[in-house]
């Protein structure tokens, strides 16, 4: 009898996610099957189980141990799986309605649900950081009039390139379960917690997606219409989501992400990652030459050169250090020693040549000369300053670049 339940307990919730991720259209019976028929069929079987093995249980809710003492018995084991069952299927049935109600395409509801499905509150989570994305996504300027600086300033900051924007705060908020799982998982690769990579893209992505959003603005309404602007926008959203995807559930199982060619699908999504890689990069130079039009929107002149030329090398310089090592086995020029000298946070090494230096250098150029000419645009020879850095940060990369090749580490420890 208990496996016979088992087995009616999981058809019967197939069933009812099936209507809510395959059937949208019949969110009436989908609603009333997730949050009322389902869910009480499935209590009706926890009420009697709970009260035939309750009592014969051992254990208590006093420490972990208790726990799992508690759910030895087959009985009591049924009922906390059933009782998994009903509780995740009546979240889905909420995420699905409050989706619909917000205006989120149900192409992207779709994986919340089948991630609520699997995993429970980790689907939650995820509406929750998609829902205030969404929310960022339809913002714009002027929308907020409260004189409070902060919602002024993320209305103006969130109107730039609302897309890209809310892609850039799907990022940074993933950042902190992701801390969490590193905080408490002890494995690691190459001497690094297994999570540190996630982490790092997930900041350096958020960072590359926000500075594009910034950007588009300065290119004029045709630009953002048209096949360039699209694939600026959606281009580098989707490939920084497949990285992204990929990454974390390589962490998770412990395994690299960059280099794994172990088996032949690890080395075709490898594959994959490189030309997402690529891809993402070309989104630079086509956004500055939507900048750089003689159409574009008005912007100061020193201000839009350093942009566009900041675009320009970070696609340059840093897919060039990119390229070089997806080709090779490695980002280290050399054989680092175990347990040898590292660059806090970075994690750069202190006693090789390490490639992610220029790498990293090579794509922040577009953070770094929209700052200088920022601070230069005023400047009766602004122009000639925001040329001269660049020529002068160009140099110092390649130099970084040369210095790893050689095998030399950045600061050697």
């Amino acid at each position: 009898m208990i496996d016979t339940l088992f087995t009616a307990g999981n058809l019967l919730a197939m069933a009812s996610w099936g209507l809510l991720i395959f059937l949208p259209r019949w969110r009436g019976v989908a609603q009333a099957v997730s949050t009322v028929v389902a869910p009480a069929l499935l209590s009706v079987a926890y009420s009697a189980l709970i009260g035939v093995w309750w009592s014969r249980g051992q254990g208590g809710f006093g420490s972990l141990d208790e726990v799992h003492s508690l759910f030895q018995t087959r009985g009591a084991l049924l009922a906390g799986w059933l009782h998994y069952l009903a509780f995740d299927l009546m979240i889905g049935a909420w995420i699905a309605r409050k989706s619909r109600h917000e205006g989120i395409p149900h192409l992207v509801v779709i994986p919340i649900l089948i991630l609520t499905f699997l995993f429970g509150p980790m689907g939650y989570l995820a509406s929750l950081i998609v829902g205030a994305a969404g929310r960022i996504g339809a913002t714009r300027p002027g929308q907020i009039t409260e004189h409070w600086q902060f919602k002024r300033t993320l209305s103006s900051l969130a109107g730039r390139e609302p897309r890209l924007m809310a892609s850039a705060f799907m990022c940074f908020a993933m950042i902190i379960p992701i801390a969490v799982a590193a905080m408490i998982d002890d494995r690691t690769l190459g001497e690094v917690n297994v999570w540190i990579k996630p982490l790092k893209f997930l900041v350096s992505t958020g960072l590359f997606l926000a500075t594009l959003g910034f950007f588009m603005p300065m290119t004029n309404e045709a630009f953002r219409r048209s096949a360039s602007g699209r694939f600026v926008v959606w281009g580098s959203i989707a490939t920084t989501l497949f990285e992204l995807v990929y990454i974390i559930w390589r962490a998770s199982r412990g395994e690299a992400s960059h280099f794994n060619t172990s088996t032949p699908l690890a080395g075709t999504l490898y594959g994959l990652m490189g030309i997402a890689a690529i891809t993402l990069a070309a989104t630079g130079p086509i956004l500055a030459w939507g900048i750089a039009r003689s159409d574009a929107k008005h912007t100061h002149p020193t201000y839009r050169l350093a942009v566009v030329l900041g675009l320009i090398l970070t696609f340059a310089l840093g897919a060039t250090s990119g390229v070089v090592m997806s080709v090779g086995a490695g980002h280290f020029v050399g054989t680092a020693p175990a347990g040898g000298s590292i660059l806090p946070l970075v994690g750069w090494s202190r006693t090789v040549g390490d490639l992610r230096v220029p790498h990293f250098m090579g794509l922040h150029a577009q953070q770094v000369m929209a700052i200088v000419g920022f601070l230069v645009a005023g400047l009766y020879r602004g122009r000639a300053v925001v040329i001269g850095f660049a020529c002068w940060y160009s140099i110092i990369v390649i130099g970084l670049f040369l210095q790893a090749l050689a095998g030399h580490p950045v600061l050697p420890g």
